[in-house]
């Protein structure tokens, strides 16, 4: 091999190697040197493919006429270097992405690919946008727009139609990169296409170009009918950061939608002196929609923004201020400086809050000074500027933490602010003060303080940790072992610890603990908990087969629990459910003998045979309905209802005949949901006759129904003799046709209705939203209340109990 790494090659090569390979190791260089060759023939090969026609030709750039003050285009293009001056190799830079495997590794390479690449790299990269490697397509796509050659132009333009659509998206993105006339004509036509789902990356995209006719057309875009099309529209103006799309901004502050008012606001770059003005009238107008962005907007005006901002700030409403000081915060200097401390030590909470991270985010000796000053104050706290001061660095930072931290006349809330901050640091005096507060403080505070001793990282505040847990009882055991399983979970103490509660005999403290044991999963924890499955408490082995299921069934797992089973009707229950979403074999026949004995149980078992879905669990489920045990047989019936099948309506209709009334009023409320002809007239049937708890749990099943023959029901049954399943009817009216409506109103006038029987019609209309007439209107206000209380369509309740009001009214 004598060609120079550096010296592309003009032609394909045509020979392999015949001597053999030698047994001396292939060296780096080596390597090196094979893949430049491999690069070479791929460029070579591509080259004669695409006709050896000229490579890396520059695509035709749009022109740009009167935009004045913008950035030219060669600063608003990406740029480019050679791969000499980077010191990267093309070839080793296109062999790496080829092989990358990780997302982030492959952006990195892109964004390298973006800077040095050509059209040989964009030929040999090719086919990874084909792939199915999660984010190559899109960061290929991405650096080809920033390479920006005609021929990189061609391969994105090709691929706006990929099916894929975030390739496609990415694409569309790439495009506006270029800054070429073909991306600038495809995006404007793409921009222009609603309800197609590129449409907003075309729009971004024109944004990104920021050229004449694509300013022009986001303008347009601005005042769409459609908000999203025109909030993307506005964002992309500002993304082109020009006075141009300045100027068009301005006016958009105007729309009639407030909304995109308010996104131009935001989307403004510059502000002067004149807008400022308008701002600030914005601001004391109190529109909501358009006041926060207006005060955003004032933080770019500089300090001439100032007196509006300070107004604002002291003056304004609770979300004005805090928007207020935040903008504040963005102008900084000496002046935004000294107005955020007048604000910390005189503002409300939330303004006071907003101004120390702003002078946190400003730094300096002046706003350190200030917050350390407010910090040592009886405004410490509720300013939020001990907070900030423990994210700060600085030898007068600790002090001043430390006199927090020792004022004996100070709050414990105060000295908890900064205590994370010096535990981290090791601070003895800090460790003793969590120490006390987690044994000695209040419920709250014996939690936070063991929560800052595990997140601390210093082995005595874990060692610590550990002696509490080891010496304390009931709750603030419980915390300590909680906050040991967070950090530590592996830890051989904490194992130890959690087993002698286990095993405590305290059964809220066992519990508590076989929970933690089956979310550490270690083999110790496991077997843990298989022990204490054979324990002669019922309650620990339950807990102990619940947190082995929930930690995963292994065939050891699985054999102990299937063992303990046989002797604890809780763990059997348990270990039932486990099996069973695990769908294993072993879980169905465990329900079998469950339904079998009839014991108790055997309800549950029912349901968590309906989770299954399969047809052995249904074989189960339909050997439930004919059990001698009614809670069998209505556990049975409340689950055919959510897989129901043809025989489903033939069942319930029998089960509509059952012994037990709670059965037969179960069966009949679920036929609503079948929605067959025959389901839907035995439920109508059985509205008409027989007891009073039979004929409401079909009225239920009736309206669920979106039938004429059923609200036709409803309407006769608010006339029934029996009160009870009068009332019922006309509170189960919220669906239904004209007729009930008319019944209602009926009954709203009736004198010879009960007013118990008037009220419920009234509340009905209401939360109907049934339009009446004078006189009803008159009377169901008077029962019912106003209908706006209702908020609308549906009301209070939509289809319940209406809102009390027939008790005033009465």
């Amino acid at each position: 091999m004598t060609t120079k790494p550096t010296t592309k090659p003009t032609t394909k090569p045509t020979t392999k190697p015949t001597t053999k390979p030698t047994t001396k190791p292939t060296t780096t260089l080596t390597r090196w040197k094979l893949a430049t060759a491999l690069f070479a023939g791929l460029s070579g090969y591509t080259l004669f493919l695409r006709g050896g026609g000229a490579t890396d030709v520059p695509a035709a750039q749009v022109e740009v006429a009167h935009r004045n003050g913008a950035l030219p285009k060669e600063l608003r293009r990406p740029l480019r270097i050679t791969p000499e001056a980077a010191g990267i190799s093309k070839a080793d830079l296109v062999e790496r992405l080829q092989t990358a495997t990780n997302p982030r590794d492959v952006a990195v390479l892109a964004e390298k690919l973006a800077a040095i690449g050509d059209d040989a790299t964009i030929d040999a990269l090719a086919p990874l946008v084909t792939s199915g490697r999660r984010g190559v397509p899109e960061a290929l796509l991405g650096a080809f727009g920033k390479i920006g050659t005609q021929h990189a132009v061609d391969v994105l333009v090709g691929h706006t139609s990929d099916d894929r659509p975030t390739v496609r998206f990415a694409a569309i993105s790439g495009l506006g990169a270029t800054q070429s006339e073909a991306a600038e004509k495809l995006l404007l036509a793409l921009a222009g296409k609603g309800g197609d789902p590129a449409q907003r990356y075309a729009i971004a995209a024109l944004g990104t170009m920021g050229t004449d006719q694509g300013l022009d057309a986001l303008a347009r875009l601005a005042t769409s009918a459609d908000y999203q099309t025109g909030a993307a529209a506005v964002y992309a103006l500002g993304a082109a950061s020009s006075p141009a799309a300045d100027a068009i901004l301005r006016k958009l502050i105007d729309a009639p939608d407030h909304r995109i008012g308010a996104a131009a606001l935001t989307s403004i770059g510059e502000v002067d002196a004149q807008l400022v003005e308008k701002l600030a009238s914005i601001v004391k107008s109190g529109d909501p929609q358009l006041s926060h962005a207006a005060l955003t907007a004032l933080g770019k005006a500089g300090e001439a923004a100032l007196p509006a901002l300070r107004e604002a700030a002291l003056h304004g409403g609770l979300n004005t201020r805090w928007a207020a000081v935040t903008a504040i915060g963005e102008i900084r200097g000496p002046k935004a400086t000294q107005l955020l401390g007048e604000i910390l030590k005189a503002g409300d909470r939330q303004s006071a809050v907003a101004a120390s991270a702003a002078l946190a985010g400003i730094g300096g000796a002046e706003a350190r000074g200030l917050l350390i000053e407010v910090a040592l104050s009886d405004r410490g706290r509720m300013s939020g500027a001990l907070d900030q001061l423990a994210l700060m660095e600085g030898e007068e930072i600790e002090q001043a933490l430390l006199s927090v931290l020792r004022d004996r006349g100070g709050t414990n809330a105060e000295r908890r602010a900064v205590l994370p901050r010096l535990l981290k640091a090791g601070n003895p005096e800090a460790l003793q003060l969590a120490i006390d507060l987690a044994q000695k403080g209040s419920r709250n505070e014996r939690s936070e303080a063991m929560r800052m001793l595990a997140e601390s990282g210093v082995p005595r505040a874990f060692d610590a940790l550990v002696d509490i847990a080891g010496k304390a009882r009931g709750q603030t055991r419980v915390g300590a072992l909680e906050m040991l399983a967070q950090v530590r979970p592996g830890d051989a103490a904490l194992g130890q610890l959690l087993s002698d509660s286990l095993f405590s005999g305290r059964r809220e403290e066992a519990a508590y603990a076989a929970n933690v044991l089956g979310r550490i999963g270690t083999e110790e924890a496991r077997q843990a908990l298989i022990t204490a499955l054979g324990d002669k408490d019922p309650q620990l082995a339950g807990a102990a087969a619940l947190a082995l299921g929930q930690a995963g069934l292994s065939d050891g797992v699985k054999t102990a629990l299937l063992s303990a089973a046989h002797a604890n009707p809780l763990v059997k229950q348990q270990v039932m459910h486990h099996l069973l979403r695990a769908g294993a074999p072993e879980g169905m026949r465990l329900a079998e003998d469950v339904l079998a004995s009839g014991k108790e149980g055997a309800a549950q078992a029912v349901w968590a045979l309906a989770s299954v879905g399969t047809a052995e669990s249904r074989r189960l489920i339909e050997r439930a309905l004919t059990s001698g045990d009614a809670q069998v047989r209505l556990a049975a019936v409340g689950t055919l209802g959510q897989n129901p099948d043809d025989r489903t309506a033939e069942t319930l209709l029998r089960l509509a005949k059952d012994a037990d009334p709670s059965v037969r009023a179960s069966a009949l409320a679920s036929l609503g949901q079948i929605g067959s002809d025959k389901a839907q007239q035995a439920l109508i049937d059985a509205t008409a006759a027989g007891k009073t708890e039979e004929r409401a749990a079909a009225i239920a099943g009736l309206a669920a129904m979106d039938d004429a023959r059923a609200s036709a029901q409803l309407a006769r049954l608010m006339r029934d003799p029996d009160p009870e399943v009068a009332q019922l009817a006309v509170r189960s009216s919220y669906n239904g046709g004209p007729e009930i409506d008319q019944t209602l109103a009926q009954l709203v006038l009736d004198p010879a209705a009960t007013n118990e029987m008037r009220q419920a019609a009234a509340q009905t209309l209401r939360n109907r939203g049934t339009d009446l007439d004078d006189a009803t209107e008159k009377r169901v206000t008077e029962l019912a209340g106003p209908a706006h209380i209702y908020g609308g369509y549906g009301g209070y309740g939509y289809g319940g109990y209406g809102m009390g009001f027939g008790e005033a009214a009465e």
